[in-house]
């Protein structure tokens, strides 16, 4: 059996020949995954032929739609567009706010609206899709590129690991930028009621919502008709909500941001991933980071042994955004705690990463300088550090 293709990307975009390539494959009917802000997307134009294509191979129900990519407001014609959703579009878009607007005119697809008669579309920021929506010029769905109960694909290479899965995947083709950062699921906001209402807040306050549409509830006012609605969208290019967990912010602190703190940071994502702990979103920084520095070539071997990267890695000073973030900060060394409290520490809660996971060890020595297996001595220490810390956050523990 062939293998789906996969197109790498250069420095975070399509080279412009390849950008062709992929439109073409569009528009002759193929399927595609790709990156958003969120995870990796999987879809194609919205045509008869390319949604039955999708939904076999996603084996979806039919009562569950499929949510659209838009290249602008304009590809979203026959829409109906209240005031409250011209004004959440015009603030929020592009960004990680999904819009569920009413189709009466049955303008798209039935795979693509709800029970409630919508359609749900949002614009998307993250530059290659935006690259690829403007190539073709016309929405494409996304639904997560993960087989059917499977945890949704965070890198390219875990996308073609689930387009090989799938059946009928190899047809697929895959653009590949690498690992996506950590990122929370877009907001929903169903406008087809009288009055919005939002399904799910996501990367987005209530707060700052409410204060763009006065009018918008929140889903503890929601009926059953449209709470049903919000669990049916909520697949579309985000993690699913029923596989998430307790919602976790979690920074990791070092000095320079270029070895424990990234390798505590990849290992924990991993981890959690493998857990289906998909509400922990993790990040690290460093104390006295250099903005942008790479990580080093010792940790990119020691994650690499793994089966994990580091490439894409830039060092992050620590600031108070950071700690802001952050709803639980883990230093390597009583020094970072200290440095953590010196900044203050806004609203989370700061301790040793060794401290947190029940080891009497004091912290974890920096390998910086040292041969490699002095760091694959301090990635194999992090590791079972980060599995102490897992179990600790994970529900039902007491975190």
């Amino acid at each position: 059996m062939s293998a789906p293709r996969i197109i790498a990307c250069r420095n975070g975009l399509l080279r412009a020949g390849e950008l062709r390539e992929v439109g073409r494959h569009l528009r002759s009917g193929g399927l595609l995954a790709y990156p958003t802000e969120t995870v990796y997307g999987l879809g194609g134009l919205v045509e008869d032929g390319p949604l039955r294509a999708l939904a076999a191979l996603k084996r979806r129900d039919a009562d569950k739609p499929f949510l659209l990519l838009l290249p602008d407001a304009q590809a979203a014609a026959g829409l109906v567009w209240n005031r409250c959703a011209r004004r959440l579009a015009e603030r929020l878009w592009p960004g990680p706010l999904t819009l569920v607007l009413p189709d009466p005119g049955h303008s798209f697809p039935a795979q693509v609206r709800g029970g409630s008669g919508g359609v749900a579309v949002r614009m998307s920021p993250a530059p290659v899709a935006r690259q690829i929506l403007d190539e073709v010029g016309a929405p494409i769905t996304s639904t997560s590129a993960n087989p059917p109960g499977g945890a949704p694909a965070l890198s390219g290479k875990e996308a073609w690991e689930a387009a090989r899965a799938l059946e009928g995947g190899e047809q697929l083709w895959v653009v590949d930028a690498g690992e996506l950062p950590p990122a929370p699921a877009s907001a929903i906001v169903d406008c087809t009621g009288r009055d919005p209402v939002v399904l799910r807040a996501g990367a987005l306050d209530l707060s700052e919502l409410r204060e763009i549409c006065p009018s918008a509830r929140g889903d503890a006012d929601v009926d059953d008709r449209r709470q049903d609605t919000g669990e049916k969208y909520a697949e579309v290019g985000d993690v699913p909500p029923d596989a998430a967990t307790k919602d976790i912010r979690l920074l990791y602190v070092c000095t320079g941001n270029t070895c424990r703190s990234p390798m505590a940071e990849v290992l924990t994502r991993a981890s959690a991933r493998q857990r289906g702990l998909n509400g922990i979103r993790v990040r690290s920084a460093g104390t006295m980071a250099y903005e942008g520095s790479p990580a080093s070539a010792g940790a990119r071997t020691a994650v690499g042994d793994r089966g994990l990267e580091l490439d894409r890695h830039a060092a992050r000073l620590l600031g108070e955004d950071e700690l802001e973030w952050a709803d639980l900060v883990l230093a390597m060394s009583p020094s970072h705690l200290a440095a953590v409290e010196t900044l203050g520490r806004g609203r989370c809660y700061a301790e040793v990463i060794t401290a947190f996971a029940g080891d009497v060890s004091g912290g974890v020595r920096d390998p910086f300088g040292g041969s490699d297996d002095h760091y694959r001595d301090t990635c194999a220490q992090l590791e079972r550090l980060v599995e102490a810390v897992l179990d600790r956050l994970e529900p039902g523990t007491d975190a």
